[in-house]
């Protein structure tokens, strides 16, 4: 097969290549599908590069050879934010399209795949424009989040926008992955046309594994004490998240149930705020340590290095809808989780897995059940512990369901 003839896909991604979020998730799906393939694709990756994962031109130019070889083809476009948004947005939403309309003349590409809900909104109105099938990877209703946050009012027109748009995408697609249960049920009552796929947010479970190693280098760097259950708090607060002060009460009754728990946080949040909130909710500096930021490549040492990872999100309704990442990477790295009830399918698999303390709520007045949970997992052997964390990984979180996935649709286009 030459490799003019090899059918091209088209991916649509509003976020850096470097970021996390592509880097970490669609791009690990796309390699896993060429290498699965026998590299029979070709993709062209559309990013919006911005500005905290800035690129020199040399180092764009040789991430673009190193793609190449695998029939991998990037187009980097700059990201414009700030004032104006919306008139921003249009101005990127031009550029894309003509992007995309001379990779679909040069290529014949037929399919155009949108990651996330703003990369799909751009690609069903570009799909609808070229007559491209669409398919929406990974879909959440963003609006209902940042509506019943109360970020956003129902009445502005950022939600009246974006939650226009999801709904157009999610029921027009061709082909449409939801991370939960829910969502799938959510698209079903909007009565959607598309083929419908749960796939939960998969994570690399060769990157992300446990390494004794780093556990032992990273608790002596930071002078972790061995006879400290260390709980991992990782990402952000506020927002879609709890804020500062109510995680660190939570810590604190955490402490108060057993002092031998220690709390680590890495968060990009200021970390001055982040140890003001736990000193002020009663923990002593000897009970926390605060880091701001660590490279990615490495957060699967400093995962290791923990006992237990702690995922902060207020139980809200549409909180069924998403999936947090980070449970993914706790469990391949061998360690539980505890979180609340009614975020993604994740607190059903807690339970059915036993890798999971599961709370009502993180400031509920009665925590004596999850309490007795929690104690078992302190208690309970370390290795059957791993095992049955990677198990689950491998099993829910596994990046072969996002493969198969696109294996199945690229298939019926082509």
């Amino acid at each position: 097969m030459g490799s003019k003839q090899k059918p091209s896909v088209i991916i649509c991604a509003s976020h850096s290549f470097k970021d996390p979020l592509f880097n970490g998730l669609m791009y690990q799906y796309i390699l896993g599908h060429q290498e699965a393939s026998g590299q029979q694709y070709r993709y062209h990756i559309v990013t919006e590069e911005q500005e905290a994962y800035a690129l020199s031109s040399e180092e764009k130019a040789k991430i673009q050879a190193e793609l190449k070889e695998q029939d991998l083809f990037w187009h980097p476009m700059p990201y414009r934010g700030g004032k104006f948004i919306l008139f921003k947005k249009l101005w990127n939403f031009i550029s894309l399209f003509f992007k995309i309309w001379g990779i679909k003349r040069r290529e014949k590409a037929k399919v155009i795949v949108g990651f996330l809900a703003i990369a799909g909104g751009y690609a069903y109105i570009i799909s609808r424009i070229l007559r491209l099938k669409l398919m929406v990877f990974c879909f959440e209703p963003h609006s209902l989040y940042m509506k019943e946050f109360g970020i956003w009012s129902e009445k502005s027109l950022k939600y009246k926008i974006l939650n226009k748009v999801e709904y157009l995408q999610a029921t027009r697609a061709d082909y449409v992955t939801g991370p939960t249960i829910h969502t799938i049920e959510l698209l079903k009552e909007w009565k959607s046309k598309a083929k419908l796929f749960r796939v939960p947010i998969s994570v690399d479970t060769q990157k992300f594994t446990f390494s004794n190693e780093d556990r032992q280098r990273i608790r002596t760097q930071y002078n972790l004490p061995e006879d400290r259950y260390v709980m991992l708090y990782l990402g952000k607060f506020n927002g879609i998240y709890y804020n500062e002060k109510e995680v660190a009460e939570f810590c604190k009754r955490l402490l108060d149930f057993d002092s031998r728990i220690f709390i680590f946080t890495i968060s990009p949040t200021p970390s001055e705020d982040v140890k003001k909130a736990y000193l002020e909710a009663g923990l002593a500096p000897s009970d926390f340590l605060v880091l701001n930021k660590i490279p990615y490549e490495e957060i699967e040492g400093y995962i290791s290095a923990c006992d237990m990872g702690m995922v902060a999100i207020p139980p809200l309704d549409s909180q069924k809808y998403r999936t947090p990442v980070k449970i993914g990477n706790y469990l391949a790295c061998g360690i539980p989780f505890l979180l609340n009830r009614g975020i993604a399918d994740d607190d059903i698999m807690a339970e059915e897995e036993q890798v999971g303390v599961v709370f009502e709520s993180l400031d509920a007045d009665d925590f004596s059940i999850p309490f007795a949970t929690l104690k078992g997992f302190m208690q309970e052997d370390t290795s059957s512990l791993q095992a049955r964390c990677r198990a689950a990984a491998i099993k829910h979180r596994g990046i072969q369901n996002s493969v198969e996935v696109l294996e199945k649709m690229i298939q019926e286009v082509y």
